[in-house]
């Protein structure tokens, strides 16, 4: 089982049209523990990696497309990491074949 972190932040609508509107986001995380396959899965749900080309580095993580809430303005950003702390460091090529049957790595 890998130990992944799925981090989401929550950005506020601005109150008016300022030009220099740069708010602080409620950010939340979640430590979870997953198989190969449902990581799989969770991956295919992400498809804007952090770096171009991708490396299969733990280092690296992947966003989901922004969402916007419509009712309140809020945005919405989520991103999926590998937890560098609590897996043990021969579970980081699980990330990078992780990565490649997701569609991530060419």
């Amino acid at each position: 089982m890998l130990r992944i972190v799925l981090i989401e932040t929550v950005y506020p609508a601005p109150e008016d049209d300022e030009d220099d509107y740069c708010p602080a986001g409620d950010t939340s995380t979640e430590e979870v523990e997953v198989g190969f396959k449902e990581l799989v899965a969770l991956m295919r749900g992400y498809q804007h990696p952090s770096s171009s080309p991708l490396s299969g580095s733990v280092y690296e993580w992947l966003s989901a497309e922004n969402e916007q809430d419509f009712r309140s303005g809020d945005w919405t950003v989520r991103s999926i990491h590998y937890d560098t702390i609590k897996n043990h460091t021969r579970y980081a090529k699980y990330w990078r074949w992780a990565m490649r049957a997701a569609g991530q790595i060419k």
